[in-house]
Order: structure tokens, then C-alpha cells, then sequence
């Protein structure tokens, strides 16, 4: 079974990997005038588009079958509006199809021709789009938050155009509202039930009311905490390799930044980056937020080994002439004091799981403080970063041994 903190992610990154692969196609950027971001070739494109509509199914029926029913229908109403200006977009162009052409045997079959590809996108996409939200149901069914009656016209719902997006907006709103609370479906609604059907002995109604316990409204938990620090890290991650001291020596094949607007795009995201670990490590356990910072550092590892191999190449060639020397020591400490704060960055997930465990007394002082070292230090962090996390699974591992062994 996949872990919950790599089902998350798994689950994020597939559906921001959905939406940045449709939005590159060349069908997409005829239908929105922009050729600048067209670098997928359509068999390309079409070929990508399949495996992460197929992944995203996946992730919505097996991956994220553990996840509760509200964050599956969060995701599947923030792909609803993520797409919806390729829904309004369609909807524009069939109006100006009808109106370019009347209904006649004669142009009728040449505009059911222009718009068909862009039908034969829109409801694969739409579909697609529902698994998430299809999932959701399925869960709240199982669970007995919604009744089957209800779950069949969000189905329904959800698999119609238009309708879609307001089934979508109605299902995460019910199971937001219902989110904490007892299931309303229970076997005594069911006139067939054991319930019904079996003489049932009739209590007093002040015994009743004596001894009903209080009822008390969970707090409802929020996708925000995840949304945030995952979305900031994201982010950072782009723009490093959307612009910089990388896509000088390595030119890509997409549009880059320059380097003033690479600077602040860097800083405000690696603000947001830090910001977000640390506002809302309260809200996950250290070993999801040791994870995030492992898969940070490896999704920067070619960004840092681009950097040194920069970094040895330019140092030997400003050694080497000798008029360069004074150059040498002033661009080589800006590179590497660059490449340390990005480092930092990528720990600050880390950091906080450390203190995190230090607080819950997971780990001893002294173990937390040599991995704080060990993440503040350039090569050691990625060591470090895959301690942390062996470390904090096999503690949670032994906890949920222990207490299975206790019940």
C-alpha cells in the first residue's frame, strides 16, 4: 500500500502535470492565440495527454482510495476550474460556429467539422476531469455521508456539461458541511433493515436524554495547509529551472526570464516556500514533512550539479587568465552564496520536521541538532534529508507495530 505522504503528492503532481500538458498543446494555443508556450509537438502532446489523463484516473480510484471523500472532491472541483476557460472557450466557438453557419444541407456539415475536434476534446476532458469528484462520491456512498439516491445525481451531474461544474461545487460544499460529523445515512433509514424488521425494546425518553452524550462538531481540517506549502515549493522549483545561471549555460527548448525578473520571481518564492513550512508544520506529522524535503532535493538535484559543474568550469577558466583574477573572486562567492540560499530553502521542510520530532520527543536533542547541521551543509543535506526520513518511518512504523500489538 503507498504511503499517505507520497499518495499526496502523487496525487498533487499529477493533476498540476494534467493541467500544465493540456494547456501546452498546439489545439490550446490555437484556440487562445498564444504560440510562445506551444513546445509540445501534437503526437507529442496527444501522447502525454493520454498518460496523464490515465494516471489521474488512477490516482482518483486506487492511489487516493484512503484519502477522505472531501479531499478528493476539493481536487476534483479545482480541476473543474482550472479548466473552465477551455469550457467557455468551446462554448464561444460553437455560438460563432452557428452563427458563421446556418443550419443547411450544405454548410451544416462543414462547421460540424470545424467544431468536432474541439467537442472530442472537451468531453474526454470533462469526464477526466470528474474522476476526482466520481471518487468522492463513492467514498461518501461507502460511508454512508451521502444516501445512493443522492450519489447517482452527482454522478449525473458530473458527467454533463454545464452541470459539472455546479455538481462539483455541490458535492464539496455537502461533504465540507458533513465532514466531521455522523453519517446520515445510517441502517435506520433502511425500512429493510434488521432495525425495522426486529422488535426494538422502547427506553424511557428522560433515560434517553440523560444519557445521550454531548454532541460536539469536529473541527473540520482544511486543504489549505497542504495546498500551500506544496504549491510554494512547486513554485521555486519551476522558476529555478525557468530562467538563471542554468538556462544560460543550458538553453531549453521553452521560454525563460530574464535574470531580474529570475531574481524576484526566486526570492518571492523561496519566501512563500519558507513561510508556508513553517506556518503550517503543525498541521503534519514529521514524517510527510521529511518526505516533502527529500523529493524538494531531488527535484533540484540537476539544478545543483549544473551549478557546481559552472562553478569548476569558471573557476579554472578566470584562474587561468591572470587578468581575470579580481573577477574570479567576486563572481564565483556570488554564485556559491546563491546556490547555499537555495539549498536552505529546499531544507526548510526538513527543519521543520526536525522540530517537529524534537518537540513530539521523537528524536533526542542531540540527534536533531546533527541534522539540522547535516541539512545546513551543501552536499551533506541530501544525506541528511534521506536520514531524516528513514528515521522518522521507522519510528512510525514501530508506533503503529506497538499499538496493534497492544489491541
Amino acid at each position: 500500500m503507498i504511503d499517505k505522504g507520497v499518495a499526496t503528492c502523487l496525487r498533487i503532481a499529477l493533476a498540476i502535470a494534467f493541467i500544465i500538458v493540456f494547456y501546452t498543446g498546439e489545439l490550446v494555443g490555437i484556440m487562445f492565440d498564444y504560440q510562445g508556450i506551444n513546445v509540445v509537438p501534437t503526437p507529442t502532446w496527444i501522447l502525454l495527454l493520454f498518460a496523464t489523463c490515465a494516471a489521474n484516473v488512477a490516482s482518483a480510484f486506487w492511489i487516493s482510495r484512503a484519502d477522505p471523500p472531501r479531499n478528493l472532491a476539493f481536487w476534483g472541483l479545482f480541476l473543474k476550474v482550472c479548466f473552465l476557460p477551455i469550457f467557455l472557450a468551446d462554448f464561444y466557438i460553437f455560438v460563432l460556429m452557428r452563427s458563421w453557419f446556418p443550419p443547411s444541407p450544405e454548410v451544416s456539415p462543414l462547421g460540424f467539422f470545424l467544431i468536432a475536434p474541439y467537442v472530442v476534446l472537451s468531453c474526454p476532458l470533462m469526464i477526466v476531469s470528474s474522476c476526482y469528484g466520481f471518487a468522492a462520491i463513492d467514498h461518501a456512498r461507502d460511508e454512508q455521508l451521502i444516501s445512493p439516491e443522492r450519489a447517482r445525481k452527482y454522478k449525473w451531474g458530473l458527467a454533463l456539461p454545464i452541470a459539472d461544474l455546479v455538481a462539483a461545487i455541490w458535492l464539496y460544499a455537502r461533504l465540507r458541511r458533513l465532514d466531521g460529523t455522523a453519517p446520515t445515512c445510517t441502517p435506520d433509514d433502511d425500512p429493510l433493515s434488521p432495525a425495522h424488521t426486529t422488535p426494538q425494546p422502547v427506553a424511557d425518553i428522560d433515560d434517553i436524554l440523560a444519557t445521550r452524550p454531548a454532541q460536539t462538531r469536529k473541527a473540520i481540517p482544511h486543504p489549505w495547509p497542504t495546498v500551500l506549502p506544496l504549491a510554494a515549493s512547486l513554485c521555486f522549483i519551476i522558476a529555478s529551472y525557468a530562467g538563471g545561471p542554468v538556462t544560460m549555460i543550458f538553453p531549453p527548448p521553452y521560454p525563460t526570464l530574464r535574470i531580474d525578473v529570475w531574481f524576484l520571481v526566486m526570492f518571492v518564492c523561496a519566501l512563500a516556500t519558507i513561510v508556508s513550512a513553517d506556518a503550517f508544520k503543525g498541521a503534519h506529522n514529521p514524517k510527510t514533512l521529511a518526505l516533502w524535503c527529500l523529493v524538494f532535493k531531488l527535484a533540484l538535484l540537476p539544478f545543483f550539479l549544473t551549478m557546481t559543474l559552472i562553478v569548476l568550469v569558471l573557476g579554472s577558466y578566470f584562474f587561468a587568465q591572470r587578468g581575470l583574477i579580481f573577477v574570479t573572486f567576486i563572481m564565483l562567492p556570488l554564485l556559491l552564496l546563491g546556490s547555499y540560499c537555495i539549498m536552505r530553502v529546499t531544507s526548510s521542510h526538513g527543519s521543520a520536521a526536525i522540530s517537529r520530532a524534537r518537540n513530539e520527543r521523537l528524536v533526542r536533542r542531540e540527534t536533531a541538532n546533527k541534522l539540522q547541521r547535516g541539512l545546513a551543509t551543501p552536499i551533506a543535506d541530501l544525506i541528511s534529508s534521506i536520514r531524516l526520513y528513514t528515521l522518522l518511518r521507522q519510528l512510525d512504523n514501530a508506533s503503529e507495530t506497538s499499538t496493534s500489538e497492544a489491541l
